[in-house]
């Protein structure tokens, strides 16, 4: 069997997974899409591979050879095909485009919905058929220059488009309400975007007044009501992942720390505000007048050294 045609076997295998609505078939449901689609990707750079390469974008150990003429080329070694992130790796030098940000919150539903979901329902996986859907449709129009509708069938194509036209309309009116909220951190706005219900998987959260007064963020999918203490973490690292990861490789300034005061990972450097409990640290030490590093907050007002040192004068 080629690769396009166990790719759009795996789609519509997960589609009537999702249909059926047994919990182990929506297990399925996500493991047979998250599969399709890799496949997906991996038949584009098969066809990008040079006639005689064994395939060489496809594999992913790569190795040169000489020809019969001494040209160096490059051949695809063994059985193993690239990983996910080597076909981020590869699409950005063919430019090949998908839509990365989408894949991810199907490959977290892959990783995740066996362990963390026990309510996992249909209408909690509506997100990962939206998403794969629109995956689907524009990687096989744009990249692969196939008609979607003809290669996923009548049927298979229906029924994603329901579920993402439903998924729309909630998600939607959700953003609507979270944009109406006045958030004390723009980086928290940013990262309630990417945020899931810890009970069901479903990103379809909305905005609640607690009874302290608090925001609260209630799942659509399931009902269940997270706090502020518990989503607001999960929202500062999913907005700052990116920075995280930079400032890690490059060298760079630690994005977000543990707050001073209230001792959670929801102190914004750039913002110097807790975007959980609003405290606003002291950023130059009292006793040196140097900057305090971020990493060094826990401190205030003084830097680790200052510290330290009149921690030996007592």
């Amino acid at each position: 069997m080629d690769l396009l045609t166990n790719a759009i076997e795996s789609i519509r295998l997960g589609v009537e997974d999702y249909i059926a609505n047994t919990h182990a078939r929506l297990l399925s449901a996500v493991r047979n899409i998250h599969a399709g689609i890799l496949l997906l990707y991996k038949e584009a750079l098969r066809r990008l591979s040079p006639a005689g390469s064994n395939e060489v974008l496809l594999m992913a150990k790569i190795a040169p050879l000489l020809d019969a003429s001494g040209n160096v080329l490059f051949s695809g070694v063994g059985k193993k095909t690239v990983d996910t992130q080597q076909i981020r790796e590869r699409f950005a030098g063919l430019r090949i485009s998908t839509d990365w940000k989408r894949f991810e919150r199907i490959a977290d539903a892959r990783n995740d919905v066996e362990h963390r979901y026990p309510q996992l329902d249909q209408k909690a996986l509506r997100g990962v058929i939206a998403d794969s859907f629109l995956i689907v449709r524009n990687f096989l129009a744009n990249e692969l220059k196939h008609d979607p509708r003809e290669e996923l069938g009548e049927e298979t194509w229906q029924a994603m488009l329901e579920v993402a036209e439903v998924y729309e309309k909630e998600r939607q009116e959700c953003a609507r309400l979270l944009a109406n909220v006045k958030w004390i951190s723009p980086t928290l706005q940013e990262g309630l975007g990417d945020l899931t219900c810890s009970s069901c998987g479903s990103d379809l959260l909305k905005p609640l007044t607690g009874p302290s007064g608090e925001v609260i963020l209630q799942c659509c999918s399931c009902g269940e009501d997270e706090s502020p203490e518990s989503y607001v973490p999960k929202a500062i690292a999913s907005a700052l992942r990116g920075a995280s990861y930079e400032a890690v490789k490059d060298g760079g300034e630690t994005p977000y720390v543990r707050c001073p005061e209230c001792g959670e990972e929801t102190y914004v450097v750039q913002e110097r505000c807790c975007a959980l409990c609003e405290h606003e640290a002291e950023h130059s030490c009292a006793r040196c007048g140097c900057e305090i590093p971020p990493e060094e907050l826990d401190s205030e007002p003084f830097c680790g050294y200052c510290a330290h040192m009149m921690s030996k004068d007592d």
